[in-house]
């Protein structure tokens, strides 16, 4: 008998694990070492059955990406739409960011770390649109911050959207060493009790939004 067709759910499922073999892959050998036949080695297939799925290496590159974003949204909405309160929809974001970056290591690593082609890489190829896509989920993440933010300061105009930015990319910085330097475990070398020290230093990041609009209304120098 012929085999049956198979079902959305099991294609889904497919296109998962490819993923989370070229994941692993990447990070453990570099996306250079990427290869559509190695995945299928991997999952024990054929290389064909990879090409049903995914053109090119390029293309499961971006498709871990967009799969990161969404997970990210995904997470940092959970987080914070119980709240109404700019300031704890805020605070909800940032404990829900580093949340993501200590419990999804390899994803963050992709999204944030490794040298892998992002969207400027394939400005002017065929895979531009998915790189355009992957993209816009970066930046719908970036967005939730920027709202509350920008609704928290009552002026408007270039100055300030200026300002928000600045602040978000702070914001960002900040939290991105916390999440790479316990990720590495680099903190583990200089630290007795990492845990301890990074939710000290989460609050600390957390604090500063009430200078926020301290800060703006003060004329914080930006450039």
């Amino acid at each position: 008998m012929p085999k049956s067709p198979m079902t959305k759910e099991e294609i889904e499922n497919t296109r998962g694990r490819i993923l989370d073999t070229a994941l692993d892959i990447i990070i453990k050998e570099g996306f250079h070492n990427l290869s559509l036949r190695k995945i299928a080695s991997r999952l024990g297939v054929t290389a064909t059955t990879i090409y049903n799925y995914y053109a090119n290496k390029d293309e499961i590159n971006l498709m871990i990406r967009i799969r990161g974003f969404e997970k990210l949204y995904d997470l940092l909405t959970k987080r914070s739409v119980p709240f109404n309160d700019i300031e704890y929809k805020f605070k909800a974001l940032i404990r829900a960011y580093i949340e993501f970056g200590l419990t999804n290591p390899s994803y963050y690593d992709i999204m944030f770390n490794l040298h892998t082609p992002k969207y400027l890489d394939y400005v002017g190829t065929e895979i531009e649109p998915l790189a355009y896509t992957e993209k816009q989920n970066a930046l719908k993440c970036l967005s939730l911050f920027m709202e509350p933010i920008s609704a928290y300061i009552p002026s408007q105009g270039k100055e300030k959207d200026h300002f928000v930015l600045y602040q978000i990319v702070k914001f960002w910085s900040d939290m991105h060493g916390l999440v790479t330097l316990k990720n590495s475990r680099l903190f583990h070398e200089v630290l007795d009790d990492v845990d301890t020290f990074v939710k000290e230093r989460t609050e600390d990041v957390i604090g500063n939004i009430i200078k926020l609009k301290e800060s703006f209304d003060e004329g914080e120098k930006l450039f």
